[in-house]
Order: structure tokens, then sequence, then C-alpha cells
């Protein structure tokens, strides 16, 4: 292979403090035309933000720790960096950076100790670090609340030292969003800076902070649960899993792009999103820089929509070329149909002599002529043409056979078309509130193992979903809804491994993407589940309830606590129970309070009491 001299020079000439950001690395895409200080801008880059960047995997390593400790952790990798500057030949300064964290986590017993880490400490490197990364839990439930910060203090603190402040905020987003790529932590980090910067210096700080602040919390939320996904699919199906779903949101964003190219960056995006996923930050870093670099290098051919992205600086230009730039258009001689795959006469003869290759042209071409349709409805579409094939290929009449392959692609995306457009339906009907406790209901019966907190989390994430993607139009909710559903259904199986729930919702989980959410919408409810003694506590309520702020936590308690008893309960039965709770809280208006109360709440339990005996 032909290597850029140009970009070998420009490997020469970098600091020594490369030797703790280890080179070990794919030169694939330098075969492209690159910008020719790629790697340099990304090792100053690194060299200048070292505290932050390993704040960010220390922090994603053990959550738990205080920020103190993982302060402390910091200053010895920064000691470890000089050390090697002064002394380049000591044998600790050729290991990866990623090794050496972890080096440093396991050498401080207190806090092996301390958070249960012994497990992890005594595997080599490499069983280390899967071990470290297994430990990762996107629940964040054992951190305390994150607490709205008073506005005044936060401006006291970033004007008495902008660095310690925007540090201190990196160390909280890193340890609640574990599977947050570094990079995406970093650039946001970079415009708090900039809202933090604006707002300190305006009036009414409160209100700059709501309204510039906001997009970047909720940006965090939904690149943060992507990624969480794309971790999630490497771990559990493989880099052929991880392709499959690239090759489907690469051909639907940049729909321009030739074939070869797309081929180009899938043997590269596996290893990068390892990296990023196990917290190797540098060379997460790394491997996201040379992939965004070789996509700015061909915009004629890729994409003109991300022009403005390109001129970003690292890493806030990775972040704006995939989460902020629009699809890009389909090519004007683009055919919706995939005519090649579906009338040609030499399909079987392609299937036979390289079917992956084939079947994956195939996935490409066809997200490329539909933006439109979700990532799991492409992927269903692709193991039906591979089954579609498989069958007509034995017949006498192949292309007879598979020529109605259009007609079936559509049936499929029609079908799951028609179930978002119903739930948007009852979205509208029922509001927020009634439609999470429909969720809540829904994903109860299904896993009543899970606690509340998680069953409340999910439901929650649904209504966002439903909130976010209904009022778009029909093409567009209808990809959003299932996006984001496949995203919280990922979440729900285990990132890192698959949970055990129960018998019917592991069998959904070990399924395909592609499949996943219609395996969930299959299930009535957990038949295996042995409902724990009835406990009439658990259906009591008194007077005080008046005084609680919370009513509405109360009622999804009651519906959960309903489906854990009866996971099989009709939907109606719930709402009759509901319904009688809603009377007993009427009660609280009225002056003779506490006779209704006694009076509904009577009504309420022996309703309950009937319903679970029926």
């Amino acid at each position: 292979m032909k290597v850029n001299t140009g970009a070998m020079v420009s490997i020469k000439s970098i600091c020594p403090i490369v030797l703790f950001f280890s080179l070990a690395e794919s030169l694939t895409l330098l075969k492209a035309p690159q910008h020719e200080d790629y790697l340099n801008t990304t090792q100053k880059f690194l060299e200048s933000n070292i505290r932050d960047v390993t704040t960010v995997a220390f922090a994603q390593f053990i959550q738990e720790a205080t920020y103190q400790e993982i302060t402390g952790l910091v200053e010895q990798m920064i000691h470890y960096r000089d050390k090697c500057i002064t002394n380049m030949q000591l044998p600790e300064c050729s290991k990866k950076a990623i090794h050496v964290m972890q080096d440093k986590i396991c050498g401080v017993k207190e806090l092996s100790a301390k958070y249960r880490l012994s497990e992890c400490c005594t595997n080599d490197t490499s069983e280390r670090r899967l071990c470290f990364f297994q430990r990762k839990s996107a629940a964040v439930s054992f951190l305390a609340p994150f607490q709205v910060p008073d506005i005044e203090k936060v401006c006291q603190e970033y004007e008495e030292d902008q660095d310690a402040f925007l540090n201190h905020y990196i160390y909280e987003i890193a340890r609640r969003n574990p599977f947050a790529f570094a990079p995406t932590l970093l650039s946001l980090a970079a415009r708090y800076k900039e809202v933090s910067t604006s707002c300190c210096q305006e009036e009414n700080k409160h209100e700059c902070f709501h309204t510039k602040a906001t997009p970047i919390t909720n940006d965090l939320k939904e690149i943060s649960a992507k990624q969480q996904h794309t971790c999630g699919i490497l771990m559990k199906y493989g880099p052929k899993g991880l392709k499959l779903q690239k090759v489907v949101e690469i051909s639907q964003k940049f729909p321009k792009i030739d074939f070869k190219e797309l081929d180009t960056l899938l043997k590269n995006i596996p290893t990068m999103v390892d990296e990023c996923c196990k917290g190797d930050v540098v060379h997460c870093f790394r491997s996201k820089a040379k992939i965004i670099n070789y996509i700015c290098s061909k915009q004629d051919s890729i994409s003109s929509r991300i022009r403005d992205c390109c001129q970003l600086t690292v890493p806030q230009r990775g972040e704006c070329i995939i989460f902020h730039s629009q699809n890009d258009d389909k090519p004007k001689d683009l055919s919706l149909r995939v005519e090649r795959f579906t009338e040609g006469d030499d399909v079987c003869q392609h299937l036979h002599e390289d079917k992956e290759n084939f079947l994956t042209e195939f996935l490409y071409e066809y997200s490329r002529r539909h933006a439109e349709l979700p990532l799991s409805v492409i992927l269903r579409i692709g193991v039906l043409y591979e089954k579609l094939l498989e069958s007509c290929c034995k017949t006498e009449n192949p292309k007879e056979c598979y020529g109605h392959g259009e007609e079936k692609f559509q049936a499929v995306a029609q079908e799951i078309q028609l179930i978002s457009k119903v739930e948007c339906g009852y979205f509208q009907i029922l509001g927020e509130e009634g439609f999470l406790n429909q969720c809540l209901l829904y994903l109860t019966k299904k896993a009543p193992q899970l606690s509340f907190q998680e069953l409340i989390s999910y439901g929650q994430k649904l209504v966002v979903s439903f909130t976010k993607c209904c009022p778009l139009g029909e093409e567009q909710q209808f990809a959003c809804i299932d996006n984001m559903v496949g995203q919280i259904l990922g979440e729900l199986c285990g990132i890192n491994k698959n949970r055990t729930i129960n018998p019917s919702v592991d069998n959904c989980c070990k399924s395909s993407p592609a499949f996943r959410s219609l395996c969930f919408n299959g299930l009535t409810g957990d038949d295996t589940h042995v409902p724990q003694a009835f406990l009439p506590e658990v259906f009591t309520f008194n007077v005080t309830l008046c005084q609680d702020t919370e009513q509405w936590r109360k009622r999804q308690e009651l519906i959960m606590n309903l489906a854990r008893q009866k996971p099989l309960l009709a939907v109606e039965q719930v709402m009759q129970v509901l319904s009688d709770f809603s009377k007993m809280i009427n009660c609280c208006e009225v002056e003779e309070r506490e006779t209704c109360f006694e009076e509904e709440h009577s009504k309420l339990y022996n309703k309950i009491e009937a319903v679970l005996r029926s």
C-alpha cells in the first residue's frame, strides 16, 4: 500500500508527548486526500485538553467516584505525561493511554476497594478493558440527583476559574452518560463555555441560561442515547451487526456517496466505535477525527450539506456533521425502485458469488432511496430480501419470483407506518400524562420484574419520543418514533450484556434490532411471573395524600402495582380503578373531605380487590 508521505512527516514532527498518546493505529483512510495537518490538529487538541480528556475517561470508568478522587487520578496522569516527556525511553511510556489510566485506578488500593474494582483489576489488560466497560451503568440512580445550580454562584465560579468550572461540568456529564463518546462530551462542554461567557454578562442570567443551555442539555440526552445504542449494537452483534446499521444511517444521510467510499468508511467505523465505547479516549478522538477528515475531504462526492460543519474545529465539526447537518438531497437520476436487485437477470449469480457484499449493496441502494424509513424497517427489508432470494434462486424462474420484491418491501413499511400513525393518534387523545400511564401499564405487564424507577424512566422516555416525533409530518414521524423506541428498548435490554428479566422479554432482547420492537409489541404479559402475596397497605391511601404534591406519582405506582399483581389484567379494568382513584383525589377539594375520602377510598379498595380476584 502506498502511504501518504506528507502525513508520515507530520507524524514524526509531533511533540514527544505522543508516546503517551500511542500512535498504534490503522492508516487505511490515508489513501484518500486529507488535510495535511489532520493528525497534528487532533494531537494538539489532545495535548491542550489532557485534563478534560482524562477526566472523561476516569469519570466514565468509576461513575461513583467523587470529583476530588477523579481529580487525583487526573493529576497522576499529568505527572506521568511529564515524566515521559523527560525520559521517553522508560518502558511504561510506550503503553496505550487506556492501559495506563486503568493501571492508575487499580494502583489506588483504597479506591479499588471502595468501588469494588478488584474483579477488573486482577484481569490482564485486554480482559480488564472489557471488565471496566461492563461495569458502566446507564441507570444512574446510584448518583445523587443533579441539582439545578444557583446561576449567580455558577457565574461567580466561572469567572474565578473557567478551566476548573468547565472541568467539573465535564466530570458531571461524563459520569451520568458513561457511553457517550469523549469528543461529544467535550464538544458540548465547549458550547456550554460559550453560553456561560455570554449569559454571565447578561442582566437576566437565569433567562439567558434557560434559553441557551436547554438545547445543550437536550442534545446531550439525545446524542448520548444514540451512542449508547450504537455501543449496544457493537457489543451484542459484533462488527457485522454495527456495519449493517451504519450502512443504513450513512446511506440515508449521504445518498450521493459512492458504494466504494461507503465501504472505506465501514472498514474504519467498528474500530472507532469500539475505542469510544470502551473508554479509549485518545484513540477515540484520533479515529473519529480521521473519519471526519475523510468525509470533509470529499464534500463534492459525499455531501453538499456539510461545508459549514467542516469549517469548525476539533471536535465540534464531527458532532456537527453527524448530529446536526441535514440529510443531503437524493441524486436526481435515482429512481425509487432498486431495479438491479429486483429486475436484473444476474441477481442469483451475484448472490452466489459474493453474498455478503451483494446484500450490503442492496441495503445501501435501498437506504439512499428511502431516507423516510426507520432503521429497523430497512434492516427488516434486508432480511426479507435475503430470504426471498434464497427461495427464488431455487425455482425454475427466479426473476419472476423476486420480481415481486418491491411490493413486499412496501408492505413491510406500510404495516409499521400504520402502527406509528395509530400510536400518535392515541398520544394526541390521551395527552402526555394519560399516554405515560398507558406506557407504564404496557411495560409493567411485559416486565413486572423491573423496579418502579426503571419503569417510570422508560415510560417517560417513550413519552418524550412521541412528544418530539408526533407533531412531525407522517413520513418524518414514522422514522423518528421507530428509531427512538429502538434505542429505548436497547437500553432496557442492556447495553453491555443482555439482562435477565423474564423468558419472553429475554427472547425479544436476543432478537436482532430489526425485529426487536415487533417482538415487544407481540408480548401480552409475563405469564411466568408469580406476584408477591397481596399486601393491603400497597393499595391503602389516606387523607394525607391531599398534602402530597406528587399525586401523579401515586397514580403511577397504583398502575404498576396492579400490573405486578396481575400481569394479564385488561386495560379496561385498570382504567376503572384509575377512575375511582381520581374520584378519591377529588375529595381533597370538598369541605367534608375526610368523610368523602373514607367513602371513596372504600369504593376504590373494593374495586381493586374485585379486579385482582377476577
